[in-house]
């Protein structure tokens, strides 16, 4: 009777173990859209050339999304925004 007694007493512990200690989901955004929706501030970028890329990428997106706001949420959208953004420049 100890041993039914003691297993029991380690399942209800473990499963509120599991329950304390799993992590909630993050709230949905106010306008019902997945993601973050804010680009980085290139203001703060301290080196230059990092700057003027992350510029030069912010503008790209800018005009992809414009390009790319008929389409729905889904596979149509994410390939017209791969296509409408530019390619990354190779590595040296």
């Amino acid at each position: 009777m100890k041993k039914i007694a003691g297993m029991t007493a380690a399942l209800l512990l473990s499963a509120g173990a599991m329950v304390a200690f799993s992590q909630t989901p993050p709230a949905p955004r106010a306008d019902g859209k997945a993601g973050e929706g804010r680009m980085r501030d290139c203001s703060k970028v301290e080196d230059a050339d990092k700057r003027g890329h992350c510029e030069k990428r912010q503008a790209a997106m800018k005009v992809a999304w414009e390009k790319c706001k008929d389409k729905a949420e889904g596979p149509d959208r994410r390939s017209c925004m791969r296509e409408a953004m530019p390619k990354p420049p190779e590595k040296k």
